[in-house]
């Protein structure tokens, strides 16, 4: 029985909450949260002591876990004291955004680099939401790309609207590896969003193409990714479940796997689930998490890079660069 505290009393804490709670083998022990009207509620809906800090939390509680789901521009303070505390840590993406997630700049991954350090020297276990990684169509699309159904990788390519942004890059990072350098355009002095169109290149010498705008439509699917191998091709879109695989250079009707979610409930909705049961077992069993503090890392040192060369005019910038500069700090 893994016992956790939640620390949030809003709408996506009270989600990743109650998926805890409603867990099998877990116990919540306890509730974080400032405003005292959501702590109220928050409290009384899971039946649990409230607290308005970390500190009194701390105090009076022994979480093994603890489900921290705060704004992007404020995780690294409590994440840090979380990790001092030896507690294992599951959070929201992206790890930092001093200025929001569709904003994500290279002086974030500084600003996160000494949070990183810590938790590699703790042994403790550290977390993201990436549950994109359970959508059923996004595995099939790993699983044909990582196990030969695509042949060898010679190309990739992804959109999505910003509100998938961070998981779009999970997605291409769990699949295909970080890459060796990306050479992006967009304006980032610009107020809000800003519209990107990003090269990148992997160290074996597979190119791939992603943008992003907070500009496109649902109708046409908030995010796709396809990749190209010399045998298949394989393509997953969308937060409902959509998945194809056809022959490469091939005429259409070449098809050789389709698939489509069935009923009403959409792949986003049990992702969630399966993210947290997933995370349980990993306490239990004792392993990484499903997406760990790795992924997370990842996901912000590709967004440095892309923010470095975006303010470059389209530099290329080497990732591993990125990341030595942002842990010099730590």
């Amino acid at each position: 029985m893994t016992k956790f505290a939640l620390i949030s009393g809003r709408g996506m804490g009270l989600m990743h909450g109650r998926n805890f709670n409603n867990h099998p083998d877990t116990e919540m022990l306890a509730v974080v949260e400032m405003d005292e009207k959501l702590l109220a509620t928050a409290s009384a809906e899971f039946g649990v002591p409230g607290y308005t800090s970390v500190e009194e939390m701390l105090a009076k509680q022994d979480p093994e876990l603890v489900v921290m789901i705060v704004n992007e521009t404020r995780r690294i303070p409590p994440l840090k004291q979380l990790l001092s505390a030896g507690k294992s840590v599951f959070t929201e993406k992206p790890l930092c955004g001093l200025e929001g997630q569709f904003r994500v700049q290279e002086s974030d991954a500084s600003v996160a680099a000494p949070a990183i350090k810590q938790w590699r020297e703790s042994g403790l276990k550290f977390g993201i939401d990436y549950n994109y990684r359970f959508f059923q169509h996004f595995q099939m699309l790993n699983r044909d790309a990582t196990e030969g159904a695509l042949g060898e990788i010679k190309f990739l390519r992804a959109r999505a609207h910003f509100n998938c942004w961070s998981h779009v890059i999970d997605q291409i990072l769990w699949t295909m590896g970080r890459p060796e350098w990306v050479s992006a355009v967009g304006d980032p002095s610009k107020d809000g969003p800003w519209t990107r169109s990003i090269r990148i290149r992997w160290s074996n010498g597979v190119y791939g193409q992603l943008d992003g705008t907070n500009l496109w439509g649902y109708d046409d699917h908030p995010l796709r990714v396809m990749i190209v191998g010399d045998k298949a091709y394989g393509e997953a879109r969308g937060l409902d479940g959509w998945y194809r695989r056809s022959k490469a250079d091939s005429w259409p009707g070449n098809v050789e796997e389709l698939w489509e979610k069935a009923g009403e409930r959409a792949e986003y909705e049990d992702s969630f689930v399966r993210m947290t049961d997933g995370v349980i077992k990993a306490m239990h069993e004792d392993k990484p998490f499903p997406a760990d503090g790795e992924a997370a890392w990842n996901e912000l040192v590709f967004e440095a890079a892309v923010h470095r060369s975006c303010r470059n005019d389209g530099a290329i910038v080497k990732l591993d660069e990125v990341d030595a500069d942002a842990m010099q700090s730590a």
